[in-house]
């Protein structure tokens, strides 16, 4: 389903924007959006809002369903509303990402146990030529045991720490959306320490009972020239010089303001061997000492 909500802008009667609680929901809109080969007239709908202390009313969305957008194609999104005008944006969607880890970095993942901390786990990615900013994130998907039931579970492993002891997990950080390089290739290095360190961490945690890491899955997200803008638009700390406090934080479209983007996740699995350092195939027993 895709949704697209409309609204009029607003002045608050205070300093304070938040104490703005009026319902300014735009009714008359009609909403297409126009695929290379078909229209799709949006239909208003309801949602139920989690969070009612500011609006006490539900929120009025617009909606298409099923329509699932296809990649590397172009959208085109109308809003017509005889009281306000007309808005039209268009939006690509990037085509699949083509992801691969270097043979070394696969026998690291093998075997982790026995390479040092600083062994490199690269990741290499051909990204779409429409893409504008990515995301490589790197996760260890396991089996774990709970009571009598096995639950299936992942954990992100980090690309540094911001602590100065080499390899702690005490204030790790992630990756963040970094803009499309001009060829669109792309890649990043993980540390063989951070990952060592998760699965440390995992097996400490679930001390008591059974533990299976299953695979590595490398997950990638592209986003297109219209999100990625709107991201460094709200994030000043990604690009302080080019944010001026005379714009508006939502990118200006075609006669008005707000964002239609798009973004792509592809993914990449690597299943790790049966007999990985990592797995717990016997719980841990404490003996008390006399």
């Amino acid at each position: 389903m895709q949704s697209v909500r409309v609204q009029r802008n607003y002045m608050p009667p205070a300093y304070d924007p938040l104490s703005y609680a009026s319902d300014n929901r735009l009714l008359d809109a009609i909403v297409t959006i126009t695929a290379p080969n078909k229209t799709y007239q949006l239909r208003d709908t309801l949602l139920w809002r989690s969070d009612t202390s500011r609006y006490k009313f539900p929120i009025h969305s617009f909606y298409a369903k099923p329509f699932t957008p296809q990649r590397g194609r172009s959208y085109i999104v109308d809003i017509l509303s005889p009281s306000m005008g007309k808005i039209s944006v268009a939006v690509a969607v990037p085509e699949q990402a083509k992801i691969a880890i270097a043979p070394e970095s696969q026998r690291v993942l093998d075997l982790p146990d026995k390479y040092v901390g600083d062994a490199r786990i690269d990741v290499i990615v051909q990204l779409a030529k429409t893409t504008k900013g990515y995301i490589i994130r790197l996760y260890a998907w396991y089996d774990v045991l709970i009571g009598s039931e096995w639950r299936e579970e992942a954990i992100e492993i980090p690309l540094s720490s911001m602590d100065s002891v080499p390899y702690t997990l005490e204030n790790p950080i992630y990756p963040k959306i970094t803009p499309a390089s001009a060829n669109a290739q792309a890649g990043v290095a993980y540390r063989n320490g951070y990952f060592k360190g998760i699965i440390n961490k995992l097996n400490f945690q679930y001390k008591s009972t059974y533990l299976i890491f299953k695979w590595i899955a490398i997950v990638v997200l592209q986003a297109d020239e219209n999100l990625y803008k709107y991201y460094i638009t709200s994030h000043t700390s990604v690009d302080p010089l080019s944010v001026r406090l005379d714009e508006p934080p939502v990118p200006t479209i075609n006669g008005g303001l707000g964002v239609v983007g798009a973004y792509t996740l592809d993914s990449l699995v690597y299943l790790l061997p049966y007999d990985f350092w990592g797995n717990r195939d016997k719980p841990m027993l404490s003996v008390p000492a006399r």
